[in-house]
């Protein structure tokens, strides 16, 4: 889904949205055709787990029979709905790039301000003030790793609140910036706290020069970072585990993985996708092992359909098998631009995969499923997404009475 297309023409048609008063919302991508069949579809582009809890945040765009309806829900970890979705009547394009669980959730994406955040029963958070937020997409929000409630905010944009900013900012707890944090970068499609000995620093990612910076608390470039060889698009960054300093990177280059060292040079072999990856997640525990999500279909030369587990010197985790992987009945590609962000594993050692999908392993699945560790559908989850007119679940659209 290409989501500046039409920039224009979707701002006059929300504004006439508004004025009806109505909660359905043309987004990027979508047909829209209000056609009067049972046939409805999830695209799912980000997902938080609740912290202490089996449910999880979820970013959503059900492409529905009466139109098309993004929200943010939570769903309980059989699928259905904690309580009703919160509708995304907040800007011109309205989807929904990032979403990070902290206290309640943080949402970000292509909507006016950019950026709000949810209390933890849906309602908005009045006390995060943004002011007039940012003037271009959200596309990652990280948590500050210093118990500060504080986040990092990476994206599209050039100025917060009226005043002229890079891609990177930190936000306070109450929606203020972070004045100590000015960082001189732009175009940031990925952030991720820096594991030791760079504790307090910070990762960005994304598509202009240099891609891949680590930075100090008080947004300095560590010049002894020298990512080698040069790598980006960067689209996903992970630090190692184990009290390594090496840091996964995934992006849209040569080999589409890497691992690097503290100071940038490779560790291991993990360059091996024929396509980019597009999000890296570690498994639950200490194994060390990741997971990786993206648009690939191979991975060291064999079949590899858009979902990979590997182990930490980047072999192909064996009990991990996907079979035939995610599809798609259009023919577009289950993990593209819109849904980079939606992998996110839970507390039970299971998997959350969310995209542009249809099937998964010849098992019709719409948009969200839960994988177990083995890679097989957990037959316990399935996703129940609600609009204002009805119930979208694995395809069929079933209206309220």
């Amino acid at each position: 889904m290409k989501l500046f297309d039409n920039r224009l023409f979707r701002r006059f048609l929300l504004s006439c949205t508004y004025a009806l008063g109505a909660f359905l919302i043309v987004a990027s991508g979508g047909s829209g055709s209000g056609s009067t069949d049972d046939s409805c579809r999830l695209v799912v582009s980000a997902i938080a787990p609740v912290a202490g809890s089996d449910e999880i945040w979820v970013g959503v765009l059900s492409e529905l029979p009466t139109g098309e309806f993004n929200s943010v829900v939570r769903l309980k970890r059989d699928g259905s709905e904690a309580f009703p979705p919160v509708p995304l009547a907040r800007g011109f394009e309205n989807v929904i790039r990032t979403i990070a669980a902290a206290g309640g959730v943080y949402v970000g994406g292509d909507f006016s301000e950019g950026i709000f955040r949810l209390n933890e029963a849906g309602s908005l958070d009045n006390l995060f003030d943004v002011g007039s937020g940012f003037n271009g997409p959200v596309s990652t929000i990280v948590p500050a790793a210093d118990g500060s409630g504080d986040i990092y905010v990476g994206g599209f944009f050039s100025e917060y609140d009226g005043v002229i900013v890079g891609g990177l900012v930190r936000l306070n707890v109450d929606g203020s910036r972070d004045t100590g944090f000015i960082a001189i970068t732009q175009a940031i499609q990925a952030v991720a706290m820096a594991g030791p000995p760079y504790l307090g620093s910070v990762y960005s990612g994304g598509y202009v020069t240099p891609r891949l910076v680590r930075w100090s608390s008080t947004a300095v470039s560590d010049s002894s970072f020298k990512p080698s060889p040069a790598i980006g698009p960067v689209f996903s960054i992970a630090p190692a585990l184990g009290g390594s300093s090496s840091v996964y990177v995934g992006g849209s280059f040569d080999g589409g993985l890497y691992r690097l060292s503290n100071l940038g040079a490779t560790d291991g072999d993990f360059s091996s996708f024929n396509n980019s990856v597009r999000k890296i997640v570690h498994t639950e525990g200490d194994s060390g092992d990741i997971y990786a999500v993206g648009e690939f279909t191979t991975y060291q030369g064999s079949a590899a359909k858009g979902l990979v587990r590997l182990n930490d010197d980047g072999s192909r985790e064996i009990n991990f098998f996907p079979g035939t992987g995610f599809g798609n009945s259009d023919g577009t590609v289950p993990f593209g631009e819109f849904a980079s962000s939606a992998l996110a594993t839970d507390t039970s050692g299971d998997l959350y995969v969310g995209g542009d999908f249809t099937d998964y392993d010849g098992t019709t699945a719409d948009g969200l499923v839960r994988l177990k560790n083995n890679g097989l559908l957990d037959p316990d989850f399935e996703a129940r997404i609600s609009s204002e007119t009805g119930i979208c679940t694995d395809g069929t659209f079933a209206k309220d009475d």
